[in-house]
């Protein structure tokens, strides 16, 4: 969370940039919600938000934060793999890190393949 100080100037540049203030509140850190060019945002947490009617949106509304979430958590093991793999130099320990790579990629590649499905409709 960035201090008050700051907070008080990303606001103040949001509203100058033509940002309206919402009487809305965020869920996450009950800030006043921003219409940032059609979208509604949380200056304070710096995030998009998403309004729900309905408890059965919810699902819908957070699967594809919760997809960016995945994507990111992968990408860096993928990599802390990746760099392990690089140092290693015995058979079993090479076989075991590729293996644990092939299982994260094949993740990845469906979060991102299910990404686009849902962008898509």
């Amino acid at each position: 969370m960035p201090s008050d100080d700051d907070y008080i100037k990303r606001m103040s540049d949001a509203l100058r940039s033509g940002a309206k203030m919402l009487s809305e509140i965020c869920p996450v850190c009950n800030s006043p919600l921003f219409e940032v060019r059609n979208e509604l945002r949380c200056i304070r947490c710096d995030k998009p938000v998403v309004r729900v009617h309905e408890d059965s949106e919810v699902l819908v509304a957070s699967t594809p934060l919760t997809l960016s979430r995945l994507e990111n958590a992968l990408s860096s093991k993928i990599d802390l793999l990746t760099t392990l793999l690089q140092r290693a130099s015995d058979p079993e320990e090479i076989r075991v890190l590729s293996e644990s790579l092939s299982s994260l990629l094949k993740l990845f590649h469906e979060s991102r393949r299910l990404a686009e499905t849902l962008r898509k409709q």
